[in-house]
């Protein structure tokens, strides 16, 4: 189920940063996008877990289009119904994790100990305006936190640190000194091959 919830959440990613850049330029149709995305997402208040959200994802595939038919927005005729459906589940997803991110954090890395995984994510919260990733050496507790903020106005940045969690249950402790300092990155190249340069240097026992 993981690998397939993460496919998933891929998916809802991709057409959440489709809808939200185009229809930036054009107030009207961006707050009637905004409206439909929030619309369905309210129809996913009976789903609470991730596995859940993945299955309703699978089986209520006509959903928006149920809910913009009711709601019969004015420019319904340029709006793409598959990028609100799935926006709207990134949408979902992001409420679930937020609010259960302890729980959820706790459940990955119960499933890393089973699976003999050597990282784990435990966090991962990704908007049109920025993400937050925090990944976690299972044995060793040493953990990636990075970040990346996007404005519209200015060139996104990219920072990196590493952090000591605790290895049994990946709360960071905040009265351990970093492992290495925050670090910004101008280009999300040089960004993901200083991650991937961490990971080579923190994942050592």
């Amino acid at each position: 189920m993981p690998a397939v919830r993460e496919d998933a959440v891929a998916a809802w990613r991709r057409a959440e940063a489709r809808v939200y850049p185009t229809v930036m330029v054009d107030a009207a149709i961006y707050e009637q996008y905004l409206t439909m995305v929030r619309a369905v997402a309210d129809e996913l208040a009976d789903v609470r877990t991730e596995d859940e959200l993945v299955t309703a994802w699978e089986q209520r595939r006509e959903l928006a289009t149920a809910v913009v038919a009711r709601h019969a927005p004015s420019l319904r005729a340029f709006m793409d119904l598959e990028a609100v459906r799935d926006a709207a589940f990134c949408h979902r997803h992001r409420d679930i994790t937020r609010s259960r991110g302890k729980e959820i954090a706790r459940e990955r890395l119960e499933q890393a100990w089973r699976d003999q995984s050597e990282w784990v994510v435990l966090f991962d919260d990704v908007t049109p305006l920025g993400s937050h990733r925090l990944e976690m050496h299972v044995r060793s507790g040493r953990g990636l936190h990075a970040s990346c903020k996007r404005d519209v106005d200015r060139p996104a940045t990219y920072s990196l640190e590493v952090v000591q969690l605790d290895p049994g249950t990946g709360t960071w402790l905040l009265d351990k000194p970093p492992l290495m300092p925050a670090q910004t990155y101008r280009t999300p190249d040089e960004w993901e091959a200083r991650i991937a340069q961490a990971r080579a240097t923190f994942g050592k026992d």
